[in-house]
């Protein structure tokens, strides 16, 4: 056998195992949160054009259903998160990473939110910070919210992540969402409590 020959082979070869490979690794698929309108979550906030509503997914099953894996034992709150445009001429910017905790009984103004991305200050869970490659950290970041513009009648949704305690009970969150005028640069400062 010719020395092209056997490189052409072994090169086949390993194709043929990163296609079996990864197909395994893309195999798990895990279900969408359920969204309805923004109105209808019982935690809700409507302020000026916005509804904003969040959920917490605190049960253990319904982790293990939409991540597999039970992220409260990691430090993990997944959060649900469903911000609704219904203003008939405003447009809103959403900027995820200004999204943060507020200290409870602090202010609930710009001064008093902790940024995200600053895990060890207070604020929400970047995932760009864990190391881990995953099945479940893909599907973390997949259904994470998005930041984006709303248009009248427009909506986003998906999850935050705050940091809690492992191994206590979660104490009252406090979750600021910084939504922003794109017509008067003004700033709707919408104040979550759950």
């Amino acid at each position: 056998m010719s020395e092209s020959r056997t490189k052409c082979l072994v090169f086949i070869g390993t194709l043929a195992i990163l296609f079996l490979v990864q197909p395994g690794r893309a195999s798990h698929h895990f279900p969408d949160y359920p969204v309805r309108p923004a109105g209808e979550y019982a935690n809700k906030v409507a302020k000026g054009g916005l509804v904003v509503a969040v959920e917490p997914v605190d049960g253990p099953e319904q982790q293990k259903t939409y991540f597999n894996s039970h992220l409260n034992s990691s430090g993990i709150l997944p959060v649900f998160i469903v911000i609704q445009n219904t203003s008939a001429t405003d447009s809103y910017l959403f900027d995820r990473s200004a999204v943060g905790l507020g200290d409870e009984g602090g202010p609930t103004g710009k001064s008093g939110r902790k940024t995200a991305s600053l895990l060890t200050s207070g604020g929400l869970v970047d995932l760009a910070l864990i190391n881990d490659v995953s099945d479940v950290r893909d599907n973390m970041v997949k259904k994470q919210v998005r930041s984006r513009t709303l248009s009248p009648g427009s909506s986003v949704s998906g999850f935050l992540y705050v940091p809690v305690p492992s191994d206590a009970p979660r104490g009252k969150i406090h979750l600021q969402v910084p939504l922003t005028n794109t017509q008067s640069s003004e700033i709707e400062i919408v104040n979550l409590f759950f």
